[in-house]
């Protein structure tokens, strides 16, 4: 990671962000690793004496935040004016950054903190040039070298020992032993101890054991900790014996020696699954937690009455191994502290409110269990209020802790392999641990985009995981793909910089409900504007294609909508019944709320929307969410949902909306019912065991709403069990999926969106056919002409004319070759919706 320092201006504390990176030991000592010797030109007396790129834990500016920073030493008698001196990080920019206007008098020190205002140097933690050049840019008055070498976190690097002005300073520059800002400096570092072995992995236990600890490193010591905090060279527990594992810990274990770098804190969970179903039975707080989060309600343990319950103790375990576990694992104060603490603090966001953690994944069967340490932040909006025990989670991987990305397979389906960060959601609407309602399933938001997955459309992946905070179990959780720049360059190509991250959300300083959280949002106001002035002619819209009138490409012309994506992505709202997005209910559907979209600026695609906290869903099975509404009309609320019903002026956009809608409840399409109802049992099956979990760690939660009863609720102190999810799954499963494809099919045809005309039925609808086979169509009824492509191209031409390509349908037609079908209906200037199949031939 690049750090910059200030450019123009500069005060006495300013800052750089942190970073952290391996490193070579042999870079560290000696002079052998510059090729220049630095040059001191009196009477100059000024040289760098020791700087830090990687500051994160170390040293505090005067606003409280951890910056990287230079120090400058005047080892002269007679004061240097600075302004007359230049920092450069480039041999051929000399005069990069003059100095702040100040004296630096005789024998003392200055520290130069980065800005975040501009940026001319940069403190590179990979290793760069940094020098000290004079009035004129002319001379190199102190350098490292053509290049210092790769920084180590929370390490500064500079000069130290007994060097002397004139004598060649490369053999007295290295990294120092402690940081000594406006201090003498330290010794050198004399090396590194290497990492401690522990003798059992990390994950599922059944039976206890003693772990033992070494180091290759001869007299070092090893100091370890089982309460979340990490050890230091003066903090933990002096490891002396092995060390005996019975019950669920978490250990964070270093090794340390005076005057080496210390070695990196590893962090092991082990679980023992029946000592989990003992964890807190009476709800008080287990051994260094707190009694009280600040505001927030507090909740602990297991519920001995789900584990007495013979109908649900007996799976506690199993359901515990249904599912691969997170362990997250943090400074109890930085999660629980009433000032500081971000579990506490819910409410707070940003950067400031980040904590340095252990992430790790495990699986009962012990395999592909990983670990790296991350930054923690609390995630999401309704979730995050104090009444609320059970707070969502976002994960960032950095290389101020670790690795910068988090190199892993999270998602078997998808292509990515490496993360920025990650969510860890929960379930706020409709659950138990805080809504205490019983049409809890914990499916509908995920399951929402499982639906426009399964579309052909991108969508965030998500999977299931059991989660543990510093050992104690936290219940189900949801990880999910976060679709912004990184996303994009995933699935899309190109760089992050390529991209617009779009979403509802306040943009800073301004009234707008809209913000780009990547990128900026030009592309997405000129969309807003050109669908706002109207869409109804082929020009309006056919230029949001990218297109020119007749539908052609127009290479020259931006593309800033990707119409079936939109079509299939309000497919999706629409049968959800969704409440809440991309026009909330809840704002008397003058609001947005809950949606995101990328937009690739190089690319051709147009924006491409994400079903996003899809929760207020599968509720009524005659919910009517196709609008119009208000919202969107005002650019400050605008949203994916005005510009489908912009769209929805134009002609050859509702045919292409008919044939989505044709495409998806017809033929084995994703909301046909008996599709949906397979695909949501399945994904329910992934949670049916481990729901018993999650009732005997949330079922128990106490009203927060007093007075206020949801649906089926009987009384404030019961507790929710597997019974009451599988009603609930039940209801969606068999009234609400069974009924609900009929009913959204007539909104849409009410909207004037499902043509009268009946698409063509085929013999078989595609797949595999021996040679010979001849595909036939049911006959039309009378007046109706059936038109086929065998190429690939529509049958319709743009402005509803018969393709010249097209020919009617009078006798079957023989395949015996892989072939694209395309056909449609037609009567009196109407079309029907395009039926559309490929075919492949085996001779067996």
């Amino acid at each position: 990671m690049t750090r910059r320092l200030p450019n123009g201006g500069c005060r006495e504390g300013i800052v750089l962000a942190p970073a952290w990176s391996a490193f070579l030991v042999s870079a560290l000592f000696g002079g052998e690793a510059f090729a220049n010797e630095p040059k001191i030109s009196p009477p100059v007396t000024v040289v760098i004496s020791e700087f830090m790129a990687t500051n994160d834990s170390q040293l505090q500016d005067l606003e409280g935040e951890y910056r990287d920073w230079v120090e400058l030493y005047n080892y002269g008698s007679e004061p240097v004016e600075l302004s007359d001196l230049f920092l450069t990080d480039s041999r051929k920019k000399m005069k990069k950054w003059r100095l702040p206007d100040r004296v630096l008098p005789g024998g003392e020190y200055v520290i130069i903190w980065e800005s975040r205002e501009g940026s001319a140097i940069r403190l590179n933690r990979k290793g760069d040039y940094l020098g000290l050049v004079d009035a004129e840019g002319q001379r190199i008055l102190h350098d490292f070298g053509k290049r210092y070498p790769k920084q180590i976190q929370n390490i500064s690097f500079g000069l130290f020992g007994s060097w002397k002005p004139g004598k060649p300073l490369s053999a007295f520059s290295g990294f120092l032993q402690v940081p000594t800002p406006k201090r003498k400096n330290s010794n050198a570092l004399r090396g590194v101890v290497e990492s401690v072995s522990l003798s059992e992995k990390r994950g599922f236990h059944e039976s206890g054991f003693r772990l033992e600890l070494t180091t290759k490193t001869p007299q070092a010591t090893i100091r370890y900790t089982l309460n979340g905090s990490r050890p230091t060279a003066e903090s933990g527990e002096v490891y002396e014996e092995p060390i005996l594992i019975d019950r669920t810990s978490v250990l964070r274990v270093g090794a340390f020696k005076f005057g080496f770098k210390p070695s990196k804190i590893k962090t092991h969970t082990y679980l023992f699954s029946q000592d989990v179903v003992r964890q807190s039975p009476d709800g008080l707080p287990p051994e260094g937690f707190p009694y009280l989060w600040g505001e927030n309600h507090v909740d602990y343990g297991i519920d001995p009455d789900v584990i007495e319950d013979p109908r649900f103790g007996d799976q506690f375990v199993d359901g515990l191994k249904s599912l691969p576990v997170i362990s997250l694992v943090a400074e109890l104060k930085d999660l629980f502290d009433a000032e500081t603490g971000i579990y506490a603090r819910a409410g707070e966001d940003g950067r400031e409110w980040e904590r340095p953690c252990s992430f790790e994944i495990l699986n009962a069967d012990g395999k592909d269990s990983l670990q790296v340490d991350a930054g923690l932040r609390i995630r999401g909006g309704f979730s995050r209020l104090p009444l609320n025990p059970k707070h969502a989670f976002r994960v960032f991987f950095r290389d101020e802790y670790g690795p910068a990305k988090l190199k892993a397979k999270l998602f078997p389906d998808g292509r990515a392999k490496a993360f920025d960060h990650i969510d860890l959601r929960t379930f706020q609407n409709y659950s138990w641990s805080y809504q205490r309602d019983p049409r809890a399933i914990f499916l509908r938001d995920q399951f929402n985009r499982d639906l426009q997955l399964a579309m052909g459309q991108p969508a965030a992946r998500g999977e299931y995981y059991h989660l543990f905070l510093n050992g104690q179990y936290w219940g189900i959780y949801n990880t999910c793909e976060r679709p912004k720049a990184s996303y994009g360059v995933t699935y899309f190509g190109g760089k992050k910089s390529d991209y617009d991250a779009v979403k509802k959300g306040n943009t800073p300083g301004t009234r707008l409900n809209v913000m780009a959280t990547d990128g900026n949002l030009e592309a997405w106001r000129r969309l807003w504007e050109q669908a706002k002035a109207g869409l109804e002619s082929n020009e309006a819209y056919f230029k949001l294609l990218g297109r020119h009138p007749d539908g052609a490409e127009n290479p020259d012309q931006e593309v800033l909508l990707d119409a079936e994506n939109l079509i299939d992505y309000m497919l999706v709202i629409f049968y959800g019944g969704n409440l809440d997005a991309p026009v909330t209910y809840f704002g008397r559907n003058r609001s947005s709320n809950n949606w995101h979209s990328i937009f690739h600026r190089e690319g051709r695609d147009g924006f491409q929307f994400f079903v996003w906290d899809a929760e207020h869903t599968f509720l009524d099975v005659n919910e009517d969410r196709t609008g119009p509404f208000p919202a969107g009309i005002e650019y400050r609320t605008s949203n994916p949902q005005y510009l489908w019903q912009q769209c929805l002026e134009n002609a050859e956009f509702r045919m292409v909306a008919a044939d989505r809608i044709h495409a998806a409840f017809f033929n084995g399409g994703v909301l046909n019912t008996d599709v949906i109802r397979k695909r949501f049992l399945a994904r329910a099956a992934e949670l049916e065991l481990a729901v018993v979990c999650e009732s005997a760690r949330w079922g128990d939660v106490v009203e927060h709403f007093p007075g206020h009863r949801r649906p089926g609720e009987v009384s404030p102190d019961r507790v929710f069990t597997r019974l009451d999810w599988e009603r609930e799954i039940d209801r969606v499963a068999n009234d609400y999926m069974v009924r609900r494809s009929d009913v959204v099919l007539g909104q849409l045809y009410a909207q004037g969106l499902w043509p009268d005309v009946v698409p063509p039925r085929l013999n078989q609808h595609g797949g595999t056919v021996r040679t010979g086979f001849a595909l036939a169509f049911d006959q039309p009824h009378e007046g109706v002409t059936v038109y086929v492509t065998l190429d690939g191209t529509d049958p319709r031409e743009i402005g509803g004319d018969v393709s010249l390509r097209a020919l009617p349908y009078r006798q079957p037609i023989p395949i015996d070759r892989k072939t694209e079908v395309k056909a449609r209906s037609y009567r009196d200037g109407e079309w029907s919706a395009l039926t559309h199949v490929w075919f492949k031939v085996t001779s067996s």
